[in-house]
């Protein structure tokens, strides 16, 4: 008779069904948990969550090191050392243990050489849509909305284009290439089966984030820099969060109109929905009561952000990912998405710096909506424009459900 298994091994099944099994997450359950995670990077680290400034630090690095810094500046501080950088960090390491815990991850090359091409067509489009926008899908819209900036609904008004532009693209391609549901499962997002593995070839890679993560906290630790470990933390949450429930924008904006999945899409919106009541409370009482200041991360808002937005939709249909989408997606082992990151990294600092040199006139002036009208009354304003927006969206989901 074999030996019955323990207790711990009992509950570490049971965490595993619940946690990392292949289903995932609802969406509206991500949804919620962004916005609750958002409101923690606020509070602890004085900063929304955001991607792109820690690629601008790796970027930077990477010019400084092959002698081309005076192009692009200087880095300002080591990568571990950068508030954004290290959530970037974290979130691949966050989505990497999810995926291997959820026998999510498998190195995925390219079905055709074309999707080389748009990887790198896309990250040029994101990162010069994140200088226009001031901000990605995060700093730029979610996280923008959040700390009641009105930049961010500009944003969104050019997320909405752009994402039917790159689905407009898709059909387009698709029509030349491969069959429409093709395109889809290879170029974005991902609810493939194929990317759903019963067996886990890579189970031995289970115990590299937790070597990684002892790593890091031990160094946080010795240098006493208890801050970026726990914006470390969060971005592993939110890397845990986004690769368990698929919660990828590109596909919520890609698939808005008639999309090939316009289902999934509009449950996206919803839960993006949720996380920003969540957050644009949690933020809210944070800057009313005086705990941050109120002007944190309120950037100028303008018709830069609507053609920011534009670009930025479009590269991440193209490229197969949003920020965040693709450091999840990297670290599912896509390749694409290595290539669009890469090309991101890149490219943003030499845009950034190219822009802002010589081109700052584009932006517009920095409003935070309650010093225009008020604390209570700015409140109720930006509650009514997301409810608004979910009107929309209640108003698209008639349309495909009326036929």
């Amino acid at each position: 008779m074999g030996v019955k298994p323990g207790f711990t091994h009992y509950v570490r099944l049971r965490i595993r069904e619940g946690v990392f099994n292949t289903i995932g997450w609802p969406v509206w359950l991500g949804g919620i948990l962004l916005g609750v995670v958002n409101i923690l990077s606020l509070a602890w680290a004085l900063k929304p969550f955001t991607i792109f400034t820690g690629y601008l630090n790796w970027g930077q690095h990477v010019y400084k090191f092959v002698g081309l810094s005076e192009f692009v500046g200087s880095p300002k501080s080591n990568p571990l050392f950068e508030m954004t950088s290290v959530g970037d960090i974290g979130l691949l390491l966050g989505a990497f243990t999810a995926a291997i815990l959820s026998h999510e991850f498998r190195i995925r090359k390219p079905q055709s050489s074309i999707e080389h091409l748009e990887a790198v067509l896309g990250g040029i489009l994101m990162s010069l849509g994140v200088v226009l926008a001031i901000g990605c899908n995060w700093g730029g819209f979610f996280s923008a909305i959040t700390v009641l900036s009105l930049h961010g609904f500009l944003m969104l008004v050019g997320l909405i284009i752009g994402g039917w532009l790159g689905l407009l693209y898709v059909k387009w391609r698709a029509e030349r290439t491969l069959s429409l549901i093709e395109v889809t499962l290879t170029t974005t997002l991902g609810t493939s089966s194929k990317s759903r593995s019963s067996k886990n070839p890579y189970s031995a890679l289970r115990v590299a984030p937790l070597i990684v993560l002892a790593v890091l906290m031990l160094y946080y630790i010795s240098t006493g820099n208890y801050i970026y470990m726990g914006k470390l933390f969060i971005g592993i949450a939110v890397g845990v969060i986004l690769q368990r429930s698929r919660f990828c924008f590109a596909t919520a904006f890609r698939d808005l109109i008639n999309g090939p999945e316009v289902t999934r899409s509009l449950r996206l919106q919803k839960g993006i929905v949720l996380g920003l009541l969540i957050g644009v409370t949690g933020s809210f009482i944070l800057k009313y009561k005086g705990y941050i200041d109120p002007l944190l991360y309120v950037n100028p808002s303008g018709f830069s952000n609507i053609i920011g937005g534009i670009l930025f939709g479009l590269g991440m249909v193209i490229a197969g990912g949003c920020a965040s989408g693709t450091l999840w997606r990297a670290a599912e082992g896509h390749v694409k998405s290595w290539i669009a990151l890469i090309t991101m990294v890149i490219s943003y600092p030499a845009f950034s710096a190219l822009i802002k040199s010589y081109a700052s006139w584009i932006y517009g002036p920095k409003i935070f909506v309650p010093y225009v009208l008020g604390w209570g009354l700015g409140l109720v304003t930006i509650y009514a424009m997301i409810f608004a927006y979910l009107t929309f969206i209640m108003y698209l989901e008639y349309r495909f459900h009326q036929g």
